[in-house]
């Protein structure tokens, strides 16, 4: 068997769809998927959106995301998506195409030898999780399995293999191939410390929902435990969709970016259960010493470098493990555990005190608030949308204001956070969850950043409804020179040198339909028309 017709048909068992480039170290591994039936490969513009699309293709489907690229140039167009990917902790497997063999340097202070030459294996090291240069047939096999199982494995995320164009080429006996055999680990009893004495101290206890809460699919369990025990949450931006109930319970989203009443509930808290979250500086600010400072911190996760510390906070007991496991345990400890009344009254006015939207919000004549569009867009969205929010100022209004539903997804590259990451994570969410309505939300200083995959989207005909929040420039780099730097605007909007084409001209000359939203009159009326349209579409929202 030709070895690239074995690669494509181990391939077909774990996924449906491929996201590519093209080039000619992978033309022999793309024209043996292309003869796999159930096998789809899809195009990219660009790499960096297969690399995209592929990890918010996991994020939809749970199938894991699979991004083909030819050597040199095409696979260092896929190292965004792959950094999403890492950061975000999301299982993808990366095949780069390389120079035959004979073309590849052994000295390593040769700059290159063969055409397109990269030592791709060593320079995506610090953003997955396994890389490997293929140069024996027979260890292809052996090397996929790896791959597979290392990206899934504990806290997921990417891996590389590197293929020469050569071996692709070469014949295999299937007889004669590897397999990986995966070392059974015992389950060790986990150490919670003083966890059960801390909690029966706490009057004032607050659980933080992290993304390993939903990586480790514990939610359910976790979501029992909450409601029986009455225990005060808050949910980080990666989980904001996973519990749908917008319960009394539920203090809001904290942190920098975030509300009001969270960051009391926060600040006044006496004990914060973290839960697979590694509260990264937007989370608890530039001096971790004055974050929930009356608070004992119990902090729960299965990487133990996230014990370490380097953030900054202090740490009253860390808990190695899955979360799952944790979860497991937490009904025995929580018996008996009461919490002061006073503590639910409290977190109960300061939600009242500090709501997010304003009456003089609604009054905004000449433009759109920021906040009323995500209010009546939130309104606008049915069970089981996907929502995907782009990077900055639009992310924040859309994790501040969105109410999200029974089975909604709401997701970014939270952790990377690349501008133009929805627009092309889109089409891969969209082929992940063909039955489901897919938003993708992005700012108009992002938009540029992948605009050719609308192509893709016009041409795959996915009703995916693009909302343009336009504010004319980069409107937070506007705010953080606000801040610092006296409004000495530099590159973020026309005046000070950034410029940005017409987008309904734009979206128009790619074949997709636009609609403009200008004002209040007709925001309601506007988005339901874009939420009902059957084709891809863009709303230019000012």
């Amino acid at each position: 068997m030709k070895a690239s017709d074995y690669i494509a048909k181990k391939i077909s068992t774990f996924t449906n769809h491929v996201f590519s480039g093209q080039g000619g170290s992978v033309v022999h591994i793309l024209d043996s998927l292309s003869k796999i039936k159930k096998v789809k490969i899809i195009p990219s513009q660009n790499e960096q959106g297969a690399s995209l699309a592929a990890d918010a293709y996991y994020r939809t489907s749970g199938n894991i995301g699979v991004v083909i690229a030819t050597s040199g140039p095409g696979i260092l167009n896929t190292l965004q998506g792959m950094a999403c990917s890492y950061y975000d902790s999301i299982p993808a497997l990366y095949i780069s195409g390389a120079p035959v063999t004979k073309q590849i340097k052994k000295n390593k202070k040769l700059r290159q030898l063969g055409f397109q030459e990269m030592e791709v294996a060593d320079l995506v090291r610090s953003i997955t999780k396994y890389s490997i240069r293929i140069t024996n047939t027979k260890d292809i096999n052996y090397e996929i399995e790896k791959c597979i199982h290392i990206a899934k494995d504990g806290r997921p995320g990417p891996v590389l293999i590197d293929l020469p164009d050569d071996i692709q080429r070469m014949d295999l006996k299937e007889k004669s191939q590897k397999k990986y055999k995966i070392k059974k680990i015992k389950s060790k009893k986990i150490n919670l410390g003083n966890t059960k004495h801390l909690i029966k101290k706490s009057k004032r206890p607050i659980i933080i929902v992290g993304g390993g809460v939903k990586i480790s699919n514990s939610q359910n369990k976790l979501f029992e435990l909450i409601n029986k025990f009455k225990l005060p949450y808050a949910l980080t931006w990666a989980t904001a969709d996973i519990f749908n109930n917008n319960s009394d319970l539920d203090i809001g989203t904290f942190g920098n970016y975030a509300t009001r009443h969270a960051n009391f509930a926060i600040q006044n808290s006496d004990l914060l259960i973290i839960l697979g979250s590694r509260l990264n500086g937007t989370q608890i600010g530039s001096n971790p010493k004055t974050f929930a400072p009356k608070a004992k911190k119990i902090l729960v996760d299965i990487d133990p470098a996230e014990l370490k510390g380097e953030n900054g906070l202090h740490i009253d007991c860390k808990i190695n493990c899955d979360i799952r496991q944790f979860v497991d345990s937490f009904e025995n400890i929580l018996k008996n555990f009461n919490i002061d009344d006073e503590w639910y009254s409290a977190i109960k006015d300061w939600k009242k005190k500090y709501p997010i939207i304003h009456e003089d919000m609604y009054k905004a004549k000449n433009f759109v608030n920021p906040y009323i569009f995500f209010e009546k867009l939130s309104d606008a969205c049915n069970d089981s949308d996907i929502i995907i929010p782009d990077a900055s100022a639009n992310l924040v209004w859309c994790f501040q204001t969105f109410k999200p539903k029974k089975n909604q997804k709401i997701f970014t590259a939270l952790n990377h956070s690349p501008m133009g990451y929805s627009i092309a994570a889109s089409i891969g969410a969209a082929l992940g969850a063909p039955s489901k309505k897919i938003l993708a939300i992005i700012g108009d200083g992002s938009v540029q950043m992948n605009i050719q995959e609308i192509e893709n989207i016009k041409h795959l005909n996915l009703p995916i409804k693009i909302f343009i929040v336009n504010n004319n420039g980069y409107g937070m780099v506007k705010q953080t020179i606000d801040t610092w730097l006296n409004k000495n605007y530099v590159g973020c909007d026309k005046q000070s040198g950034l410029s940005m084409p017409d987008f309904q001209k734009v979206f128009s000359s790619y074949g997709i339909e636009t609609c403009e939203i200008s004002n209040h009159n007709d925001l309601s009326e506007k988005i339901n028309f874009v939420m009902n349209s059957d084709k891809p579409i863009m709303c230019d929202v000012k």
